[in-house]
């Protein structure tokens, strides 16, 4: 049975005690940690951390010792690394403000669109809200119009169950008096006849 190397349980495992080793010796003057103190920075057990610890930190050493076995850089390619250092540094603002005056030009055209825009919109409010006003207005003037209107029809509705009342008042009046006049009085044919002819024996002659 094939036994699995610590190594193989994280493939990033390496890259991040790497990671750890150069801070810590960033900020450490070039010193470099102890397994304690990369194991107290990482976690985990210090069987899978000292392999790779130990790879890691003799692969930086022999990158410093390479370093430091580099002569010294001439003044005239320092002077003309600083000159290009320079001119770079240079160029780079130039380009950083013109993109940053192209940006604040574009910015301060947005906020005119956009002003502009939020006028119109307060505009479009102003006219809304105005003629809202106006039909609350007439709806007002309706609602009031239609009450008195309705108080009108119940003051004639009233004035006409009044004159219906008195219409039929006189209309029954009207028909009782009708009904006297055509209805014959018993004895008064009979008295007239008696008058008419008492005077006709009555009559002197001439």
């Amino acid at each position: 049975m094939k036994t699995v190397a610590p190594a193989d349980v994280k493939p990033d495992f390496e890259i991040e005690v790497e990671r750890a080793v150069r801070h810590y010796v960033s900020e450490h003057d070039g010193h470099f940690p102890s397994r304690r103190n990369l194991l107290a920075t990482l976690g985990g057990s210090m069987r899978d951390l000292n392999p790779v610890a130990k790879r890691v930190i003799q692969r930086l050493r022999e990158e410093q010792t390479a370093l430091a076995a580099l002569p010294e850089m001439p003044e005239t390619v320092r002077d003309a690394t600083d000159r290009l250092a320079q001119a770079a540094w240079k160029a780079a603002c130039e380009i950083a403000n013109s993109e940053i005056e192209a940006l604040r030009t574009l910015q301060g055209k947005r906020e005119a669109s956009q002003r502009a825009e939020l006028a119109d919109l307060e505009d479009v409010i102003d006219d809304l809200e105005e003629a809202l006003d106006i039909e609350r207005h007439r709806a007002d003037g309706a609602e009031k119009q239609i009450r008195t209107l309705e108080c009108r029809l119940e003051t004639a509705d009233r004035e006409i169950s009044a004159l219906n009342g008195r219409l039929a008042e006189r209309a029954a009046l009207l028909e009782s008096l009708r009904a006297e006049i055509t209805q014959p009085t018993p004895g008064r044919g009979s008295k007239r006849e008696n008058n008419s002819g008492f005077d006709r024996d009555d009559t002197p002659e001439t």
